[in-house]
């Protein structure tokens, strides 16, 4: 691949990209996976844990790490494997990732998860009913909308539209077991059980004040956790909803403790140019984000554009693909003997760095991490690590980016206009540079006038025309 400045000098651009963690890679073993399917070789090959960067593992998840929580012929359920590779588990590994699908008049049976749920409209529109805190709020939400519902919360929902599906993406956090999540129903039916079925019958009959043949009648007649409404049932179920919740009757809540959806793409973009925006909502709009330590951003990528190579200085991001297609590349700290092996860089208790088996000292590198990504793939970056997402020439990259551990978090962008690069003051630039090459080296890095969203690799080579805008 070119770099994004084919004019400037090769040895200045060698020191830049030495000082630039994000671009430096010391070892060219890039290693590109194709797309397995559902095989069950695909999925033995996949479910390996390993530190290589083969089809971007374990940073990255193909649609074959998804498993069906929930499937019938009007919608399924699907839950992504644990991130439990060692190098995730301390960051994110008390997190699941989960898609909704829901066809046309699609209903959702009543339950609650022993997790908090963050989730993202990624198509359609629908009617979200919750049950807490001694009420009822009934929601419209469309696509872009994010919301959070708090672990022990009632919810059914239902698609609203008559010919469009309804899909979501989620982040859970559960609250009871890390990385564990279970599903409780209060009402049963077909191929469903309540967890009342749970309680002996003496109990229930006090619980409820009631004979125990009366209790059959809570047992439930539904088809299914996710099954088809009429559209005069599905009218009937949305007549309440509003945008900032409405229904029955209970105590009020404050505004701190209220939930509504919120849209995204409504948002003032933070970044936006002809290759790109961003949007995002953080704890200071929505305070259950907050309280979870967490934000919400979208990236919009025009086709053939690129992000700027940058990093997290505290939070790790969970990326979810809603749109398009592309690839990431990220730099994964690891180590080199002189037999050009390498693996991830470990240190002594000592804060040292290891030695090999004959005492001969390991050096620093950084692998490329690179994967193809497409609509449902899932990707993690850890906090430090620079990475960046290129969106392929067919058409607009849309990436969902769920911050986990973003307070005091702060991005840095590692070229164009906002480079903290530029930051670095002439006698620093003379120690690391050297005399002859510090002017050189400003140009390299004077040289990409734009911010955050940027021509992409392949744009570069054709001279860097433009593409239109989103």
């Amino acid at each position: 691949m070119k770099t994004s400045v084919a004019r400037s000098p090769l040895p200045a651009l060698a020191l830049v990209l030495s000082l630039c963690l994000s671009l430096a890679f010391a070892s060219k073993d890039v290693e590109e996976a194709g797309w397995r399917r559902g095989e069950e070789e695909g999925r033995e090959e996949w479910g390996k844990r390993q530190s290589s960067s083969e089809g971007g593992r374990p940073y990255h998840f193909g649609e074959e790490s998804f498993r069906d929580w929930a499937r019938t012929r009007h919608g399924q359920f699907k839950v992504l494997e644990r991130f439990d590779d060692e190098l995730l588990r301390g960051s994110v590994g008390d997190y699941r990732v989960a898609c909704l699908d829901a066809a046309p008049r699609a209903f959702l049976q009543p339950s609650h998860y022993d997790a908090d749920e963050i989730f993202y409209v990624k198509e359609g529109e629908g009617v979200l009913v919750v049950l807490r805190k001694g009420k009822r709020e009934s929601f419209c939400v469309k696509e872009g909308d994010v919301m959070v519902i708090p672990a022990g919360s009632i919810v059914y929902s239902a698609n609203t539209h008559r010919s469009r599906w309804f899909r979501v993406v989620m982040l859970l956090k559960p609250v009871a077991t890390p990385g564990r999540f279970e599903e409780f129903f209060p009402i049963g039916g077909q191929g469903l059980e309540s967890f009342f079925s749970a309680f002996s019958d003496e109990v229930l009959q006090a619980a409820f004040n009631s004979r125990r043949e009366e209790l059959e009648s809570i047992r439930g007649q539904s088809k299914g956790e996710i099954w088809q409404a009429s559209e005069e049932q599905i009218r009937e179920l949305s007549r309440s909803c509003s945008r900032g919740g409405r229904g029955g009757a209970g105590s009020g809540s404050s505004k701190e403790e209220e939930i509504k959806p919120r849209s995204l793409p409504s948002q003032k973009p933070i970044y936006s140019n002809k290759h790109g925006r961003m949007h995002i909502i953080t704890g200071d709009e929505c305070s259950h984000l907050r309280d979870l330590e967490m934000e919400v951003g979208i990236a919009n990528i025009t086709r053939g554009s690129m992000m700027a190579p940058r990093y997290s200085t505290r939070a790790t991001k969970i990326a979810v693909v809603v749109e398009g297609n592309g690839y990431f590349e990220m730099a994964c700290p690891h180590k080199t003997d002189s037999s050009g092996r390498s693996e991830r860089r470990e240190h002594s208790e000592h804060g040292r760095e290891e030695e090999g088996e004959q005492g001969q000292k390991k050096s620093r590198g950084y692998r490329q991490v690179r994967a193809q990504i497409k609509e449902g793939s899932v990707i993690v970056l850890p906090a430090g690590h620079p990475a960046t997402f290129v969106a392929g020439n067919e058409g607009n990259l849309a990436v969902i980016c769920f911050g986990v551990g973003s307070s005091n978090d702060e991005e840095v962008f590692l070229t164009g206009g906002n480079s903290l690069l530029k930051q670095l003051d002439a006698p620093a630039k003379t120690l690391v540079f050297g005399e002859q090459g510090r002017e050189a080296a400003d140009r390299v890095i004077g040289a990409q006038t734009e911010s955050v969203f940027l021509a992409g690799p392949q744009q570069q080579q054709r001279g860097g025309g433009g593409v239109s805008d989103m």
